[in-house]
């Protein structure tokens, strides 16, 4: 009756996200974090993460697409996610649980090491989505989408290295820095005509460089800070 069709995109989104999840619940037993905490804050980073994903790409393609057709916003399965957009409205559902929740309880760096060290990932793994939708693809042809899976790998295996030193802010400082670089150095290979601007400059490249400055200073601020308040 129903008329349903397979998108590899949204199941590739959907396997990053699992993995990611995973991820931090292996690190949350490390750190003492009960499953069921990481399983209701996950809900909100996840849905703000998928908003804030879209808000960016529709704000990026509003006058070439989405004011022609506005309930093509609502598409997602045919890709439009973009990955700062992600990062920061994972931030603020994250940020909007602790406050509510858990803001007496623990540290809001604490719990976002936990949030943080599957986002790579995850990314790895929803970038072959970008394959299927014939995304991603560099000015000379080159799999871009592919060099950031790989480069994701190969920070998320870091992020888990670094994890098992104990140092709060440690994995989140990293993963800014991390994921900041290699957004920044891939940028410049996409064609023109895909690249958002913000006064002659990718957009992409401006938040890179702003999360590898946040990265350094979150480091920096908490080098000192090896133990873990519950």
């Amino acid at each position: 009756m129903f008329g349903l069709s397979f998108h590899p995109y949204g199941l590739f989104i959907g396997l990053g996200i699992l993995a990611a999840f995973e991820a931090s619940v292996r690190l949350s037993k490390v750190r003492g974090i009960d499953r069921k905490l990481i399983e209701s804050l996950f809900w909100w980073v996840i849905i703000c993460g998928i908003f804030g994903a879209r808000l960016y790409h529709v704000i990026d393609k509003w006058n070439t697409i989405y004011s022609i057709s506005p309930k093509s916003v609502l598409y997602i399965w045919n890709g439009g996610l973009g990955i700062w957009g992600a990062i920061i409205g994972g931030v603020v559902g994250l940020l909007g649980y602790w406050v509510i929740k858990l803001r007496r309880k623990i540290s809001f760096l604490y719990l976002m090491d936990v949030a943080v060290i599957g986002v790579p990932l995850g990314q790895a793994i929803g970038r072959w989505g970008n394959f299927f939708n014939n995304e991603i693809v560099g000015r000379s042809g080159e799999p871009l989408f592919l060099y950031e899976s790989l480069l994701n790998l190969l920070l998320f295996g870091i992020l888990i290295i670094i994890g098992r030193m104990g140092r709060i802010g440690l994995i989140t400082g990293t993963y800014l820095v991390g994921y900041g670089l290699i957004r920044f150095a891939l940028e410049p290979l996409r064609p023109d005509i895909i690249v958002w601007k913000i006064a002659g400059i990718p957009t992409a490249m401006i938040f890179s460089a702003l999360a590898i400055a946040f990265g350094i200073l979150i480091i920096l601020k908490n080098r000192s800070i090896s133990h873990f308040r519950v």
